[in-house]
């Protein structure tokens, strides 16, 4: 009993309910590795943050003397915004 060789290189053509059910497996299958893909970022963030909280260098007067006041910028896009 011989395989034809060409049955794996040309399968027969899906219906479109077996596309569509294809598609659907695909979705929920991307969706399962995204929200995977989140848990693991939200892990990676908490600890990051936690990481940073314990060693938070206090600041200095030259880094408060340094700080860009949010005042002016905030002042700005609100004249840019009444312009509108």
């Amino acid at each position: 009993m011989s395989v034809d060789p060409n049955a794996a290189l040309n399968p027969p053509p899906m219906t479109p309910d077996q596309l569509l059910a294809e598609l659907l497996r695909e979705n929920e299958r991307l969706r399962r590795q995204l929200d995977d893909a989140h848990a693991e970022r939200d892990q990676f963030k908490t600890l990051y943050l936690g990481e940073l909280a314990r060693n938070a260098t206090p600041l200095t007067a030259e880094d408060l003397a340094s700080a860009t006041p949010a005042r002016p910028f905030i002042e700005q896009l609100v004249r840019r915004l009444e312009k509108r």
